[in-house]
């Protein structure tokens, strides 16, 4: 099963800008947390607005936030972890799913296809809390002890010559 943080919010009235605040519940942050492989979530919630955009479209801005417990990639010991994103998004019905990329990191993100009558904003703020996610959380303090600076692991070619010249 997959966890969700699922809020969807009908359009088919929207006439001016409104504003959400949304929370998680224990239960789904219990679910997210295992479906995100964390230790835990403590909070998740977020702020946006959607605003009427070009006609049939919407606008959605806002803010997520959320504290977490991870595992440190180091010692495994729990890590506690804050998220803080915003975002601000456009969608359109008129939009078509394009087959090719283009990437431009200074142009602003196209508009993303608006399907029905609706949106989650839930879906929106759950995939800006996973994108926050520190990816490799170290306890303060935690190192891999393994090559020391500079420290260089002799070659396998090197065993091999060592082997090499005690046979001759």
């Amino acid at each position: 099963m997959i966890a969700r943080f699922s809020r969807p919010v009908s359009l088919r009235r929207m006439k001016q800008e409104e504003a959400f605040t949304i929370e998680a519940t224990e239960e789904e942050r219990a679910a997210l947390a295992e479906e995100l492989d964390l230790l835990g979530i403590d909070s998740l919630d977020a702020a946006m607005t959607l605003r009427p955009w070009k006609g049939e479209g919407v606008r959605v801005t806002g803010r997520v936030s959320g504290k977490l417990r991870q595992a440190c990639v180091v010692t495994l010991e729990p890590v506690e972890g804050t998220v803080e994103e915003t975002f601000d998004l456009r969608f359109h019905p008129d939009i078509q799913e394009s087959t090719t990329i283009d990437v431009d990191a200074d142009a602003e993100d196209p508009p993303e296809p608006l399907d029905g009558q609706s949106i989650d904003i839930g879906a929106i703020a759950l995939e800006y809390f996973a994108l926050g996610i520190d990816p490799y959380p170290r306890a303060p303090g935690a190192e891999f002890d393994d090559i020391e600076e500079g420290e260089e692991e002799p070659s396998p070619f090197a065993a091999l010559a060592a082997l090499k010249n005690g046979m001759s």
